[in-house]
């Protein structure tokens, strides 16, 4: 088969429909898409409440909670507990399927008469507000992790313990202020690392320790912007630093971000991945278009996409084992066989289903649990099923609706609300024209900040008698209070790490920021030859092609106007390896 070009129905922007994709539509039974890679995956976003949260009264029993959403939203909320109790079946909301009316309609309906769970997860122990999350213990404030312990502050977190700030990683413990860092060990302000500990300021360095402002290194240790240093220097040089000083981290930061920039950035991080592309992919295999991919293969289109995900294809989250997924979000623990669902946890042959647990078999349903063969949440013998299933599919296929996600309108939450507004961001009317909501709740508190800052001590070490726990400050960058939980104090006092002035919010959308986008485009390799670099660098070795500059181009989620050296991966590893 031929690729072909399409126009996108959302954007009117034209795009590839490659040979390859149209393999993957005939496995899954599905037409080409007729949105763009770009509006699917922000359509996808649009229905994923990570991070606003609310204060309200569960509906059911009354108790204050902490919800995904708002107070004017026109549904019944219940908290985690009533909605995970065993004294409601959403089996109830049944209703026959009516062929006189379309079955997305008719999924709205169902959809907004069902109870929404306030936050999202499962088998989370003594943690609080800790959303589309399991088998979390003692955790606050983490979203999209599971496995993890005393953590806080986190995002896509699998298996840490003792961890702050943090943000994809794996195996990692005592980790403040770092993104994509795996099987670490007490690293601060770190990027792109592995099998590395006790660390400050590192990016893209593998087995490295006791190392501050370095990045690109292999197997070093007491190294201070990548210049060797004795174990007596290193530390003398450490003490000088003040890192236990907001001023000092500072200092440490500023000088960190100069010298990155004199420094070749390797495309991407794509290692043991053949016919891989995009970005943060480790062991994988013909994983295309992928960003945060882990021993993955056969996958296109695909954010997280994790330990052995197979065959699956425009999803935001395939968890470990998922297989044959299409257009989905927040797949659970090996799953199989989904076309257009969300937030479906151990389940397998599920279609435009939302919110069920350990169910098989469902067409447009909500809220299952331990369910097979339901369609609209009535229960049908096999046989029946599937006669009804085909004649939906039908009707949805004459509308050109079967393949394609949920349309906006059906989503719960505003778009700014919503995942999409991280990496798609709208105005008010830019996502109103589109279809989707808006959400004018004001959130978070202003103006109730106990303390200025310049009444806390610069070091971690001279609190003296000020109790962090007991005070309510004030974010440097957007103004809003926020608290510093007891746990938090006890890890940065541990840690002799200094106060954050920066609420959770901000910090969170640093670390996102720097990640780059879940984009690629195409550039040229920065290199210019041995002894020719074009900035303060020179290449340590000669490279394939000579003196003269690099003529490979590559695609890389590092921006057109992105002013760092960007090498291709011949010219990196000549100078790493």
């Amino acid at each position: 088969m031929d690729q072909t070009t399409a126009t996108c129905t959302s954007c009117k922007s034209p795009f590839v429909i490659e040979s390859d994709d149209l393999i993957f539509y005939k496995k899954f039974g599905v037409p080409a898409p007729k949105m763009c890679f770009f509006c699917r995956s922000r359509l996808r976003l649009a229905f994923k409440n990570e991070r606003s949260y609310y204060h309200r009264r569960c509906d059911k029993c009354g108790k204050e909670t902490i919800s995904m959403y708002s107070t004017n939203k026109p549904y019944a909320v219940w908290c985690y507990d009533c909605w995970f109790s065993d004294d409601w079946d959403a089996a109830e909301y049944a209703r026959d399927y009516d062929p006189s009316k379309p079955f997305l309609e008719q999924f709205a309906e169902l959809w907004r008469s069902m109870p929404k769970v306030a936050l999202i997860g499962v088998r989370n122990v003594n943690s609080e507000y800790v959303n589309i999350s399991a088998d979390n213990k003692e955790c606050y404030m983490i979203v999209e992790s599971s496995n993890n312990e005393n953590c806080a502050h986190c995002y896509w977190i699998q298996q840490c313990h003792d961890c702050v700030d943090t943000s994809f990683a794996h195996r990692t413990e005592l980790s403040y202020e770092s993104d994509d860092c795996y099987s670490c060990y007490g690293l601060r302000y770190s990027k792109g690392c592995s099998d590395s500990r006790d660390s400050f300021f590192l990016l893209d360095c593998r087995g490295c320790s006791d190392c501050i402002g370095c990045m690109n290194l292999r197997n070093r240790k007491y190294c201070i912007f990548n210049e060797q240093l004795t174990k007596e220097e290193y530390e003398k040089a450490k003490d000088g630093m003040r890192l236990d000083t907001a001023s000092g981290v500072a200092a440490v930061g500023k000088n960190f971000s100069d010298f990155v920039k004199t420094q070749p950035l390797r495309y991407a991080e794509v290692y043991n991945a053949p016919g891989s592309s995009g970005d943060y992919i480790n062991n994988a295999k013909n994983c295309r278009y992928c960003f945060h991919c882990y021993e993955s293969e056969d996958s296109k289109y695909g954010v997280h996409v994790w330990e052995g995900a197979k065959d699956c294809m425009d999803v935001d989250t395939a968890g470990r084992g998922a297989e044959h997924v299409y257009n989905a979000i927040n797949s659970g623990i090996n799953v199989s066989h989904y076309v257009g669902t969300a937030v479906c946890w151990s389940c397998s042959f599920m279609e435009y289903s939302y919110y069920c647990f350990n169910s098989n078999h469902c067409f447009g349903s909500v809220g299952l649990r331990k369910k097979d063969y339901h369609i609209l949440n009535k229960p049908y013998e096999k046989e029946e099923f599937e006669v009804l299933r085909g004649k939906i599919v039908a009707e949805m296929r004459g509308k050109g609706e079967y393949g394609e996600f949920f349309p906006p309108a059906i989503s719960t939450f505003g778009y700014n609300e919503s995942a999409a507004q991280e990496q798609f961001p709208l105005t008010k009317e830019g996502a109103i024209a589109l279809g989707f909501s808006w959400e004018d709740t004001p959130r978070g508190t202003f103006g109730k900040e106990t303390i200025a800052w310049e009444s806390i001590p610069d070091s971690i070490r001279d609190l003296g008698a000020l109790d962090p726990a007991k005070e309510v400050f004030l974010c440097t960058k957007c103004s809003k209070n926020y608290r510093i939980i007891p746990a938090e104090l006890q890890f940065y006092k541990r840690l002799e790490i200094p106060l954050p002035r920066l609420c959770p919010d901000c910090r969170h959308e640093r670390r996102f920021a720097a990640r780059g986008p879940n984009q690629l485009f195409e550039r040229s390799c920065s290199c210019s030859g041995y002894g020719l670099a074009g900035s303060t660098y020179a290449n340590a070795s000669r490279h394939f092609h000579g003196n003269g500059e690099c003529p490979n181009k590559f695609m890389t989620n590092y921006t057109p106007d992105y002013d760092g050296m960007v090498y291709c991966e011949q010219c990196y590893n000549a100078e790493i390896t």
